[in-house]
């Protein structure tokens, strides 16, 4: 049995244990001990907040974020982590700025002139009346809910070279000296074409300041005079610029250069995972996961990169991983601030987090914060794309929560697509579907749209928008009912005065298709069944075929077949006379030698161009016409222009990874 001392010294111990640590304070008053709620970000109210924040986000001087993410890490508190520290905990001033008057809402001795310039910086790429003072509506910018990735950071670009990941990481904690304070910015990106200039900053080499970020331990009134502790601390610091080395040397593995001459992910097939630990509390998993799938698919429908949801490969070997926490988080070095101000960060080719103190939702809810915009915005800084201040843009720092019908703009386009390059691949054929329809007023009107089909998929391209259909590509199945899953060998559409029929010819058959009803027909009108043979239904032709198209000019349906094109007469029922015949005979080249020769994959009439197009490959030959022909004498007739280059005249066809293909929102 206990002592009666022992039971007094017990509950005295525990009473001790179980009060909470006195506050710090340094005035009398106490009134500089604020307490603020655990899950609740600062508002920003004066300018020392400012400030903070101006420096945070690479106003006042760039960031370097990718080499931030490692500094400080969890995995350097390891058993000698107070020899770590050693003599360089120091006791803290109290004339801290935050518990000084003088930054109560006021600054008596005036803003320095780094803060003006960094706070017009602010104010100029979000929109505001560039003034350097720091007033109402620059309070509220600065406090909406934004991105947590600095707007301006070190120019990754300026340093590429994996060979020197080491040397470069071993100067991340050195001090410059002879730095001096400087009042530019740079813009996180440094496209060379004014085109891209999406921060729309003026930028500056960067490849000599890349070391002179400050220590982290910055400077200390007095000397400590210690050469003991001097290199117990230098041997200290060598340990973790070494484990800092190691994990930015690991991180720059998975970069390449690309084309373009900018760091971007060295392969096309990206593998990504909702990690265990990293479980939101707000929605299902299967919810998130799914969310996640879908916004991994929408920077695939613009791009040539695939994503792929990986439960199995070591974590290691997975490119991007995504977790949500709150406060200190993942091991991360980063801070969330509570519900309020920042969402998520990113780290470029790595990893996602997201605050889990916000209150995320699925799409098209109406309430909290979309989930899925979110993870958009948070992917693209993932795959190296900076903030861009464009009305519209995923990019943006600060963006609505909720936004229903959110789409990738047209900068977000160009912007992944200058990283990676744009979307290539062969298309099994290219067609314009006419087809009939009744306005409100009963009046019958003929519309048409034009299709790209690849295998089993297809995308619907909006001529006048010059890009594809939202959420495209989809499978056959889905649009073109009863046509093979793994789609069509060509599209040919009969229009004249005395008919209107549409064929689908795969392999050695063909299917007519019924227009008004959107499906293919079993039975047509005349009784005749479907699939046909296509040697039954156009004496002559031999399946299978490559492609054809119908020509208005003529009448005639050109079946193309390895090096040799057929002419069907559709009135005759038969083959024009003296066909088969050579493609280079009767679609001659224009420019000597660039001809596609034979296997085309697609012949194609547009309606919107009144041409027509033979492709194959990632190229494409226009067909002269008549326009053509009167312009440029002599062409001959059918002769192909110049090949151009598919992606540069049909704009984001692109694939996405097959698990993703029936996602919807």
């Amino acid at each position: 049995m206990l002592t009666l001392i022992q039971l007094i010294l017990l509950l005295f111990w525990t009473s001790v244990g179980s009060a909470g640590a006195e506050k710090l304070y340094h005035r009398r008053d106490r009134s500089d001990v604020r307490i603020v709620h655990a899950n609740q970000a600062r508002v920003i109210t004066d300018k020392h907040a400012a400030e903070v924040f101006l420096s945070r986000y690479g106003f006042i001087k760039p960031v370097n974020w990718e080499e931030a993410q490692f500094e400080g890490s969890a995995s350097a508190f390891t058993d000698d982590f107070l020899e770590d520290f050693g003599d360089a905990v120091l006791e803290g001033s109290s004339q801290h700025p935050l518990r000084n008057p003088a930054w109560d809402g006021k600054d008596p001795d005036g803003a320095s002139q780094s803060f003006i310039s960094a706070l017009e910086e602010f104010q100029r790429v979000s929109g505001l009346p560039v003034t350097g003072v720091f007033d109402g509506a620059t309070k509220e910018a600065m406090n909406k809910p934004r991105c947590g990735v600095p707007d301006k950071e070190v120019d990754r670009n300026a340093a590429v070279d994996p060979e020197s990941s080491s040397s470069a990481s071993d100067t991340v904690n050195e001090t410059d000296a002879n730095r001096t304070a400087t009042n530019s910015s740079v813009s996180a990106d440094s496209f060379e074409d004014d085109a891209y200039h999406l921060n729309d900053t003026d930028g500056f080499d960067l490849k000599g300041h890349i070391s002179n970020n400050t220590s982290v331990n910055g400077s200390h009134d007095g000397d400590m005079g210690n050469t003991s502790a001097s290199t117990h601390q230098s041997q200290a610091g060598h340990r973790r610029k070494h484990h800092l080395a190691t994990l930015i040397s690991k991180n720059r593995q998975r970069r390449d250069v690309s084309e373009r001459g900018y760091v971007a992910f060295s392969k096309r097939l990206l593998k990504w995972r909702l990690i265990g630990e990293g479980y939101s509390s707000q929605l299902t998993v299967e919810e998130q996961r799914y969310i996640f799938r879908l916004a991994f698919r929408m920077w695939s429908e613009v791009s040539p990169l695939e994503f792929v949801e990986d439960m199995r490969s070591p974590l290691e070997d997975v490119d991007i991983r995504l977790g949500f926490g709150t406060g200190r988080h993942l091991g991360c070095n980063q801070r969330f601030d509570g519900t309020g101000q920042e969402f998520a960060h990113a780290w470029f080719l790595g990893d996602i987090h997201f605050d889990d103190d916000e209150h995320f939702t699925a799409p098209n809810t109406g309430s909290g914060i979309s989930l899925l915009k979110v993870a958009v915005h948070e992917i693209g800084h993932v795959l190296g794309l900076p903030h861009i201040y464009r009305s519209g843009s995923i990019m943006q720092p600060s963006y609505l929560p909720q936004e229903s019908s959110f789409e990738m703009g047209w900068m977000d386009r160009k912007a992944i697509q200058h990283l990676y390059g744009g979307c290539n691949g062969r298309f099994s054929t290219v067609f314009d579907w006419i087809r009939k329809e009744k306005t409100p007023y009963g009046e019958v009107v003929v519309r048409f749209n034009t299709y790209f089909m690849r295998d089993g998929w297809y995308w619907l391209y909006e001529n006048r928008n010059n890009r594809t259909r939202y959420g495209d590509p989809v499978t056959l199945q889905i649009g073109w009912h009863g046509l093979p899953k793994d789609g069509v060998d060509a599209y040919v559409h009969v229009w004249s005065r005395k008919r209107d029929t549409v064929y689908f010819f795969k392999g050695t058959r063909f299917w007519r298709y019924d227009s008004e009803n959107d499906r293919v027909f079993t039975l047509d009108p005349e009784g005749r069944r479907y699939p046909r043979p296509i040697s039954e239904g156009f004496p002559g032709v031999i399946g299978p075929i490559d492609t054809a198209f119908y020509d208005r000019r003529d009448s005639h349906i050109y079946f193309f077949k390895n090096a040799l094109v057929y002419a069907f007469n559709v009135g005759a029922n038969a083959l024009a006379r003296g066909f088969p015949k050579s493609i280079r005979e009767v679609f001659p080249a224009v420019r000597r030698g660039d001809h596609p020769d034979g296997h085309i994959d697609a012949a194609y009439f547009s309606y919107t161009h009144g041409a027509v197009f033979l492709l194959k490959g990632s190229r494409f030959w226009r067909v002269a016409g008549s326009r053509e022909r009167r312009r440029r004498l002599p062409l001959p007739r059918n002769g192909l222009l110049p090949h151009e280059e598919v992606g540069e005249q049909w704009f984001d066809i692109c694939n996405v990874h097959p698990t993703a293909l029936k996602l919807k929102r």
